[in-house]
């Protein structure tokens, strides 16, 4: 894999066909089809990573049976022998379930692997990466990563924030539901105009890593830029927490499937034993993802600050408008 630098001077004048149009649905409309899926056939199955995704609890009421719960909630009813396995204390007899009985549900989730020959590999971690992306740096504005992935020839980012994992990450993502709630009023107070169709999932590796991720579309306004319409950014944050590590990945695209793109990265993070837990340490590798401003989740990285610093760098540049400050590289060396 190639270390680049990257600017995105090469995109402009495409993004400004995009805003004249008002929308990306060209872009999306050439995108590679999505990939995460919930049934693979056995044959297929060594070309998927494999997570378990969290749904939740579920009461159960008058009328239910396994079948239909799992038709409703897994979109199987066959599959309803995992909500047996998944709740061996609480089901004796699979025929025999009874309102107020509470159950666990979670599901297969099966993600495309990408890797080809990319991939990266430290003492510490490992981390697949997709086929003929690269690896470098990304700074546009005020925004800036040392450690970031993209396509070489199509459009697709991902930012990489990785550090030792601290009781702070720890303590925000214990409670995922509240978590949820911080991050959705969050989004609703400061970026309502922006931010749409705002998802979350909770994952656990084939590693036994948890992976919390939320997706959001993020429109920019064009009229601020001189151009009218807006134009559609698809955003993805996945933060993965091993024994030791807390690997934070932002992703962001002009077409969907995103998403899949990260979880596919953030599912094959893996924390590696080849170093002693007193000699273990991840931060002396200085990886910077700037800027890293506090919000309603503390020990997470702010992606919605980020992707808007990012685009508003680029679309600066393509307007021709001054800087709003120094950029990231001015402030990092403080110049």
């Amino acid at each position: 894999m190639g270390v680049l630098g990257r600017k995105t001077v090469t995109k402009i004048a495409a993004l400004a066909a995009l805003f004249v149009i008002g929308s990306a649905a060209a872009v999306q409309a050439a995108g590679a089809s999505y990939q995460t899926r919930y049934e693979v056939p056995l044959g297929e199955q060594e070309n998927y990573t494999v997570l378990v995704e969290d749904l939740g609890e579920y009461e159960v009421c008058e009328g239910d049976c396994l079948w239909s719960i799992s038709e409703n909630l897994l979109g199987n009813g066959g599959d309803y022998m995992q909500l047996v396995k998944q709740n061996a204390d609480v089901i004796q007899n699979p025929d025999l379930i009874y309102p107020g009985m509470r159950l666990r549900i979670k599901r297969n989730v099966y993600v495309k692997k990408r890797t080809g020959v990319n991939g990266m590999k430290t003492p510490q971690y490992r981390l697949g990466t997709p086929d003929n992306w690269a690896f470098g740096i990304l700074e546009e504005g005020e925004a800036f990563s040392n450690n970031a992935f993209f396509a070489r020839r199509a459009d697709g980012s991902v930012a990489c924030l990785l550090r030792d994992k601290e009781a702070a990450g720890v303590k925000s993502l214990s409670d995922w539901e509240q978590c949820q709630k911080l991050i959705a009023d969050y989004a609703e107070k400061h970026y309502k105009k922006q931010v749409s169709d705002l998802t979350f999932h909770k994952y656990q590796s084939e590693s036994g890593a948890d992976i919390y991720l939320f997706s959001y579309c993020y429109t920019v306004d064009g009229a601020q830029y001189g151009y009218s319409g807006g134009l559609d950014i698809y955003v993805s944050e996945a933060i993965c927490q091993t024994e030791r590590i807390q690997a934070e990945l932002t992703g962001f695209q002009l077409e969907e499937g995103i998403e899949d793109i990260v979880l596919y990265m953030a599912g094959s993070f893996e924390e590696l034993s080849e170093t002693s837990e007193e000699d273990f340490t991840v931060n002396s590798y200085n990886i910077l993802l700037t800027p890293s401003e506090s919000w309603a989740v503390a020990g997470i990285h702010n992606p919605f600050v980020w992707v808007e610093k990012y685009y508003d760098g680029i679309f600066r540049q393509m307007s021709n408008l001054p800087p709003e400050k120094k950029s990231a590289k001015e402030r990092i060396l403080g110049r």
